[in-house]
């Protein structure tokens, strides 16, 4: 966050057949500035805290990925420790892991990077210069919970352009979620004429998967108009997108199931005229015999129900526009007390079924103004939840979980996990930017993305609620 250290990482160790561990030594530089000339709330001028494993007692930033097959380890550390380092200074951190069953993982390091590391044993780490003793007896006095020792699927969310629909990818199924607004004719089960733009997108999904398998599709309504119309309204919503379905391909091998959930399970629990229209939906799930083909995390292809705005296939811009390596600049609103950021990305790097991207951010004059750093990265298209609508959790404020790639008519989310014990995903990007910055202050931003499969990429910041929209 505005300040300069560097990071030894360690290969991963194995300490028992249950457990390893990441070794971090962390060296604040010299000459670093003092806490007071870089942030614009600290009272101190000296000692620095360092949260390498910037936990809510429920996750870490420190994260191991395995972009050949799609996981990521998470942490199982379940209590918070930092470290505290005056310029010049050293020190050196244990993050616990579960076991690990490939030779060699890709580390994510919070603000710092992504680093290929090998997988050894505790023999050959002594050969290397690890203090084993010194490792075992902190690892020692650590809480942790087995719970969270196995790998979890890395994921993807996407989104139409037009909001039309969106599509969530696991290992064993594909979600597609069709917005009612679009499919159909207001308050009828009668397809619009822009319905088969989102169906053909169904009908490629399911032309993946020769074999068949199971295919569920739930209409959903808002809480306008009664309850027993609203379940009918349901029921025949799903309906007749299993019909139209039933024409663009050929559903001979699939299991089909449709149902209406009238207004009884809303995507946003909230009254707003934005609620609503995300609660008026049809979810239709693909779960194939023999579990999803494609790359866990890696998107397919969605076509929005209305072409593009322009020339290049993308929407206009509604903000600034840039290549990556020159990156953009962007002025803060008033309302949100001014100040700039200049944000550049030279590259990404394509990583089994993944990209790595690590932005380089520079504040301008007025620095981050009011907000935290993560005000002007992070999804604010649904308030206090994260880009899949789910509620809570240090991401949805902390995260810089809104910058998107877009291809194929589509919005791409940053890949993203569901850990075993909560109920929401977080997004594989930093956590928590909960700084706000003077102006000069420099840090990086790690994100990683599905492979999109392209050569290029364009990535995209949209502004929702707090209008910091911008695009290279």
């Amino acid at each position: 966050m505005g300040h300069r250290l560097s990071v030894r990482v360690s290969p991963l160790v194995r300490t028992s057949e249950e457990a390893t561990a990441l070794v971090l030594e962390f060296t604040r530089a010299a000459d670093d500035a003092a806490m007071v000339d870089v942030q614009q709330h600290w009272n101190s001028d000296s000692r620095m805290p360092v949260n390498p494993y910037m936990t809510d007692s429920v996750n870490s930033s420190v994260r191991l990925l395995d972009p050949d097959q799609g996981r990521v380890w998470i942490t199982t550390l379940d209590s918070l420790q930092y470290l505290i380092l005056a310029p010049g200074e050293s020190d050196t951190v244990y993050i616990p892991f579960g076991p690990v069953d490939i030779d060699q993982v890709t580390a994510f390091i919070p603000q710092t990077g992504f680093v290929p590391l090998g997988v050894i044993d505790r023999d050959t780490a002594t050969t290397i210069g690890i203090d084993l003793a010194a490792m075992d007896k902190t690892l020692g006095k650590l809480s942790t919970d087995s719970g969270r020792s196995a790998p979890v699927r890395i994921e993807s969310f996407t989104e139409a352009l037009d909001d039309s629909t969106n599509t969530r990818t696991t290992d064993q199924n594909v979600t597609v979620t069709l917005s009612s607004d679009v499919t159909f004719d207001s308050d009828s089960a009668n397809l619009s004429d822009k319905a088969d733009g989102q169906l053909q997108t169904v009908a490629g999904q399911l032309a993946q998967h020769p074999d068949g398998g199971n295919l569920d599709i739930v209409g959903h309504t808002d809480d306008v108009a009664d309850n027993a119309h609203n379940q009918t309204l349901s029921e025949n919503r799903a309906g007749t997108v299993k019909d139209r379905l039933g024409q663009l391909a050929a559903l001979t091998k699939w299991q089909i199931t449709t149902t209406g959930k009238g207004e009884t399970e809303p995507a946003i629990n909230d009254t707003t005229d934005e609620a609503r229209a995300a609660n008026r939906r049809v979810a239709i799930t693909i779960t194939p015999t023999s579990g999803t083909t494609t790359q866990p995390g890696t998107p397919n292809s969605a076509t929005p129900s209305a072409p593009p705005t322009s020339d290049t296939g993308l929407p206009d811009a509604q903000g600034p526009v840039g290549t990556g390596p020159d990156g953009v600049t962007l002025n803060g609103p008033d309302t949100r007390g001014g100040g700039q950021i200049t944000v550049t990305l030279d590259h990404v790097t394509r990583n089994g079924g993944l990209l790595l991207g690590q932005l380089t951010v520079t504040t301008g004059p007025g620095g981050t103004g009011n907000p935290f750093l993560s005000a002007w990265l992070t999804d604010s298209s649904v308030l206090l939840a994260n880009s899949r609508g789910e509620t809570g959790g240090i991401e949805a404020i902390g995260a810089s979980s809104g910058l998107t790639l877009l291809a194929d008519g589509q919005r791409v989310y940053p890949a993203d996990y569901l850990p075993p014990d909560i109920d929401r995903h977080r997004p594989l990007t930093e956590q928590t930017l909960t700084s706000a910055l003077k102006e000069g202050a420099t840090t990086t931003v790690c994100v990683v993305w599905p492979d999109t499969g392209q050569d290029t990429v364009t990535l995209d910041h949209p502004g929702h609620k707090n209008n910091l929209s911008y695009v290279f």
